[in-house]
């Protein structure tokens, strides 16, 4: 997992914040890092730094920050933070393919107010308080992940909720950068995003006590999975199906697997017909060459996605036993007088299926 982004990543360590709640979870996250203070997205996508680990081409997530003002100026917004991730984006997916990124929402300054560039040529409008400023914020980031087709981190509205539910402070003393609690609070959502699970109950607590820590992974949760759909936290994961049809003892599999919402790329396929005998087909056909009961799984891939599905098939008695009687043997006509003309009229008998016949001989 690379991050890039700036101050607000690099303080309390975001990284290993993520990599200690993942192990604590039972999972590994390797991670590699850029940020420098004050980088946008733009500054990212021509920083050679930035631009050599993107191109290790061995990252399974990107995680990007904007520059924490910049998303609520319009004019930045649009001629800036999202022309500059689509190009980060392409960059990153021709050095991985399978590679996907998740936009980091950042939080408001603690008691609003009006943003500006170093100028003042492009101001944002003049925020009253903190929930108007993360409005604007939360906007821009879902909007421009929902554009791309990215997953959102939606950390500015984990704080939103928090603060709105309690009186407890996130930001430390310069009213914009996080303390350790808001930090946690990032991680959290991150991680979640990352590993598709709730954070609830786990024991990484980063210096936290544990009861603020379980308040913050109960209200984090509430957060990402009461939402889910808003952060796209699906975008990638197939949905594997499948139906089939059978006859006799050959069954033909067409499988309706697919991906989330605004999903992209293939499905690998990877059929289990529970006989020992396998396929990596979309729509196979198999034969079973004995009666009896048989598990069918299939696992539906995206690159580091998979779902699997499984179904049991009842596989009867192959053929069908018929008895080939015949009536009488077929004798000779007498050939008197002669010539003799015979005249053979073959009727069905109504005991067989078909493919049983008498023949008669009638002698004119």
């Amino acid at each position: 997992m690379l991050f890039l982004g700036n101050s607000y990543t690099a303080a309390n360590n975001l990284p290993q914040l993520v990599q200690g709640l993942s192990t604590s979870a039972g999972k590994t996250l390797i991670y590699d890092a850029s940020m420098p203070g004050g980088f946008t997205i733009s500054g990212h996508v021509s920083d050679p730094t930035a631009l050599a680990k993107i191109n290790q081409g061995t990252w399974d997530y990107i995680v990007v920050q904007e520059q924490s003002q910049l998303p609520t100026i319009d004019y930045y917004r649009y001629n800036d933070m999202y022309p500059a991730l689509a190009q980060l984006k392409a960059i990153a997916e021709q050095a991985n393919p399978c590679v996907r990124l998740i936009t980091y929402m950042t939080w408001g300054r603690r008691f609003g107010g009006q943003q500006c560039d170093p100028s003042n040529t492009h101001c944002s409008a003049v925020f009253v308080d903190f929930n108007h400023m993360q409005d604007t914020l939360t906007s821009a980031y879902t909007a421009i992940s929902d554009s791309l087709n990215m997953q959102c981190a939606p950390v500015g509205v984990a704080w939103q909720n928090v603060l709105n539910d309690t009186n407890l402070v996130l930001h430390t003393s310069d009213n914009s950068h996080p303390n350790l609690d808001g930090s946690y609070l990032a991680a959290l959502s991150m991680f979640s995003c990352i590993w598709k699970q709730p954070s609830l109950g786990n024991n990484f607590y980063a210096g936290i006590t544990p009861n603020r820590a379980l308040y913050f992974q109960q209200l984090s949760d509430q957060t990402v999975w009461g939402r889910a759909a808003d952060w796209n936290l699906s975008i990638n994961e197939p949905l594997a199906g499948f139906s089939y049809t059978q006859v006799g003892n050959t069954v033909g599999f067409n499988s309706s697997s697919r991906l989330g919402a605004g999903g992209r790329g293939n499905l690998d396929h990877r059929w289990d017909f529970g006989d020992g005998q396998s396929s990596a087909l979309s729509d196979p056909s198999h034969t079973y060459s004995a009666p009896g009961s048989y598990t069918v799984r299939l696992i539906a891939t995206n690159c580091i996605f998979s779902d699997t599905t499984t179904e049991t098939l009842q596989i009867m008695a192959t053929g069908i036993d018929r008895e080939l009687a015949v009536e009488a043997p077929l004798k000779a006509p007498i050939a008197y007088p002669n010539p003799v003309v015979h005249e053979l009229k073959i009727g069905r008998d109504e005991r067989d299926l078909g493919r049983q016949y008498k023949i008669y001989s009638l002698r004119g």
